[in-house]
This record gives C-alpha cells, sequence and structure tokens, in this order.
C-alpha cells in the first residue's frame, strides 16, 4: 500500500538508452501495483514516466523536477 523511492542518481538530462529503459520499466511496473494508496517520490527521476492507475490516497513529489506532461497527468 505504500512506496518510497527516493534519492535517484539516474541522471535524466544525459540517459543512454539502457538507463531510460530501466526508468521506463521501473515506472510500468508502478502502474501495475493496484493497492499502492501511497506514493512518496522525493527527489526521484521519473518525471515524465509515470502512469499510475489506481486511485492515490497521499503522493509526495518533494524535490521532484516535474516537467508539463507531469503536471497535466496529475
Amino acid at each position: 500500500r505504500s512506496l518510497k523511492l527516493q534519492s535517484s542518481n539516474v541522471d535524466v538530462q544525459h540517459l543512454t538508452p539502457e538507463s531510460a529503459m530501466r526508468i521506463r520499466s521501473v515506472a510500468r511496473q508502478l502502474g501495475m501495483l493496484p493497492s499502492l494508496r501511497e506514493l512518496n517520490l522525493r527527489s526521484s527521476k521519473l518525471s515524465g514516466y509515470l502512469d499510475l492507475q489506481a486511485p492515490l490516497e497521499s503522493l509526495e513529489l518533494a524535490s521532484c523536477s516535474l516537467i508539463p506532461d507531469d503536471l497535466a497527468f496529475l
């Protein structure tokens, strides 16, 4: 029900094809957690990749770099 992903060390401004694939994979897996209700992405680098299906009760985005697509999704 609750997941914390903090302080990713991936440089999203200089992604390699392999690291972009890994980020998409993690984001896709998050979207498949139907009972996820609390998500903490403090300082995470998943911006632009999240596609959550389940409604959240709590979402923390402290120190995350968001792009316009993220705001439209939220």
